[in-house]
């Protein structure tokens, strides 16, 4: 780990940080040595980032100077508490400590009387899903982020199995299913694929040829945009 990404962790840290933390609990978090957090902590109070010190209790940042302060209105705090609440309901590991990290910073900047309504908020939204392969979600998501292809074992509603090369490019979540939307190398097609039905999924090195943009259009116009022809 380069030593700027280990600065912004050990930022991150403090900034998720209700109360002081102490120079043990930030090693232990980061996986580094007590006197690397001091020396990083120095590092940063150098760089303008207002830390304070108390011995025996621990560090604790007094101002984020990288997140403007910023006013949200009663409704649109639900909205994002409602949304960063069913985010923590999808099983990816990724999106729900992602979703966490979100509504921290969130009231790191929100004004404090603002703050005191989104920790008071009891919007909850409740999904159940069908259990999935974690790992395949990120995979997934990361294949998307890059547009590179993946091949998986897919089963079908029969059980039938075949070996697929896809170029994805957008995930759904609907209800208890998260679907993922591709073109399909071996139907050459747009398919849509079930994640809890995919097994034994490989990233390939190899680019698709379109634009994730472009195939989305795609199969938004073909296969969500039913014209009455179609029916």
């Amino acid at each position: 780990m380069s030593r700027s990404i280990r600065l912004l962790n050990l930022l991150q840290h403090l900034r998720e940080a209700k109360y002081p933390v102490t120079s043990h609990a930030l090693a232990t978090q980061l996986g580094i040595s007590q006197r690397s957090v001091y020396r990083d902590i120095e590092t940063l109070r150098q760089q303008g980032v207002r830390i304070d010190a108390c011995a025996g209790i621990g560090f604790q940042l007094k101002e984020d100077f990288f997140l403007p302060p910023i006013t949200l209105d009663e409704t649109e705090i639900e909205a994002v508490f409602l949304a960063l609440h069913w985010l923590r309901s999808i099983p990816d590991d990724a999106l729900q400590s992602a979703s966490s990290s979100v509504l921290s910073k969130l009231n790191s900047v929100l004004p404090v009387y603002r703050q005191h309504f989104l920790e008071q908020t009891t919007l909850r939204a409740f999904n159940v899903w069908l259990p999935v392969d974690t790992k395949i979600l990120e995979q997934i998501r990361m294949a998307i982020r890059l547009q590179v292809k993946v091949t998986f074992a897919y089963a079908d509603e029969r059980k039938n199995e075949s070996m697929r090369t896809v170029w994805p490019f957008a995930m759904g979540y609907f209800n208890d299913k998260i679907m993922l939307a591709a073109w399909c190398e071996l139907r050459q097609a747009f398919r849509n694929f079930r994640i809890d039905r995919i097994r034994q999924l490989q990233l390939n090195q190899d680019h698709y040829p379109q634009f994730k943009q472009k195939l989305f259009h795609q199969w938004w116009v073909e296969e969500v945009c039913v014209t009455p022809d179609k029916n």
